[in-house]
């Protein structure tokens, strides 16, 4: 490799921060189990963001490109270990939170544009993404970076599941419906139509009696005109192009109105999953002039994906579906797709 004749203190500079360290990277190993003290190194995956890596496979043009080497901050500034510690710390400073009238409660009527910052990978390199995780969870990353660049990513709406937790932070557009006792936070995405409850003012469910669930338990207090979120119960899943976490992932959000946006936060913790908790800033701004063919309507993953029947991984790990003229194929478009199971039973 050559380069070209330049200052030593910039040659210094240039092969720490642009060369790789070693010519075997995530797109050349032959197992990328045996690279994992290079998962952390910003050249295993050429400077590339995690976004980047999962857009090579459909734009094949870009694989194995270097990438940009953008980046930011994705830890927490905050000294709390746990998230009921960050909330209680929250509800104390203020004073046991804001007790709201349906006159009183700050307006977030209208439909809002969700911004989730580093969470959609486009900002983020995926060497930080895995510096951030525990060893078990590096391994799932770098796994989940391999397979997309191969083109055999996973996506969970691609079979009909839910897309979790982390879908419903970043998911456009959100409308808000805000009482004094619960907040209603809904979404709606071409596969679903996600849905939170925020309990405002109360405590989780006792604990014997807890469960994972796909979105958590969510509780909350207004500090004011800010909105201030504890959820716990989330069900083990992943984030869509970014990292999985454990069953023991907790976060608290906040979120405050400020004319025509909402800006927010949302920290996760993890002790399985996190070397340190995960902090992103959030921001939703408000639509303007919605058109009616534009208003957000109730959907079901069979109404964009089909059912998952159709959809199966092929004998190379790659994603496909059954079309038409193949006998286990199901039409999403049949009214009545229960009348051929009842002709089969009789």
């Amino acid at each position: 490799m050559g380069f070209l004749r330049v200052s030593a203190v910039a040659c210094v500079i240039a092969l720490a921060c642009a060369a790789p360290a070693t010519a075997q990277d995530i797109f050349t190993t032959k197992n990328y189990r045996q690279d994992r003290a290079l998962w952390t190194n910003p050249a295993y995956y050429r400077n590339n963001t995690v976004r980047a890596l999962v857009d090579m496979a459909e734009m094949t043009d870009t694989l194995g490109k270097q990438g940009t080497g953008a980046d930011g901050k994705i830890t927490t500034p905050y000294p709390y270990k746990t998230s009921q510690e960050h909330y209680d710390a929250w509800l104390k400073a203020a004073n046991g939170g804001t007790k709201h009238t349906l006159a009183t409660l700050p307006d977030w009527d209208g439909r809002w544009r969700a911004n989730q910052g580093w969470l959609d990978g486009t900002k983020t390199q995926a060497s930080t993404v895995a510096a951030a995780l525990t060893p078990q969870f590096q391994e799932y990353f770098v796994q989940q970076e391999k397979a997309e660049i191969e083109g055999r990513g996973f996506w969970p709406a691609a079979f009909c599941l839910p897309r979790g937790f982390g879908e419903t932070i970043g998911s456009s557009p959100k409308e808000f419906a805000i009482r004094p006792d619960v907040i209603y936070m809904l979404g709606a995405t071409y596969t679903e139509t996600p849905v939170r409850w925020v309990y405002m003012n109360t405590n989780h469910t006792a604990e014997a009696k807890q469960f994972a669930k796909w979105h958590g338990e969510s509780i909350g207090f207004w500090d004011g005109d800010s909105l201030v979120i504890h959820t716990n119960q989330i069900r083990q899943w992943k984030l869509v192009r970014m990292f999985e976490w454990s069953d023991q992932m907790s976060t608290v959000e906040r979120y405050r109105r400020v004319g025509d946006r909402i800006e927010g936060e949302i920290i996760f913790y993890d002790p399985v999953a996190f070397r340190q908790p995960l902090h992103a800033k959030l921001v939703m701004t408000r639509e303007q002039n919605i058109l009616p063919e534009l208003r957000s309507s109730y959907a079901t993953c069979t109404d964009s994906n089909g059912p998952s029947a159709n959809v199966f991984i092929n004998d190379k790990g790659l994603l496909n579906e059954r079309l038409s003229d193949d006998p286990l194929h199901w039409d999403s478009t049949d009214p009545r797709p229960w009348a051929k199971l009842y002709a089969i039973g009789e």
